[in-house]
């Protein structure tokens, strides 16, 4: 399983194993706690978490948006599990 989160200095979407404790952002340098940060979406994989990545930043890209709503937030993890529920039947 992995976290999709977002890094406290720069704002980039990232995604870490459940169980990493520390994570160094690849764009900024900032190191931060996992543990401390939201996670957006807890999802199997990481070829999902990137392509989910890619989708979100797109989103808030074509919105105008900085950050997702609490209740955009609950529509993309409702959305997840749905395709995760297809994708395994």
């Amino acid at each position: 399983m992995y976290h999709i989160l977002r890094c406290p200095g720069c704002r980039t979407f990232t995604y870490v194993d459940r169980f990493q404790k520390w994570k160094l952002c690849p764009v900024c340098g900032n190191a931060y706690e996992v543990a401390k940060l939201p996670a957006y979406l807890e999802v199997e994989d990481y070829h999902d978490a990137e392509h989910i990545i890619r989708q979100m930043e797109k989103h808030l890209h074509t919105h105008k948006k900085k950050d997702f709503t609490p209740e955009e937030s609950e529509e993309l993890r409702r959305h997840y599990a749905e395709w995760f529920m297809k994708k395994c039947h």
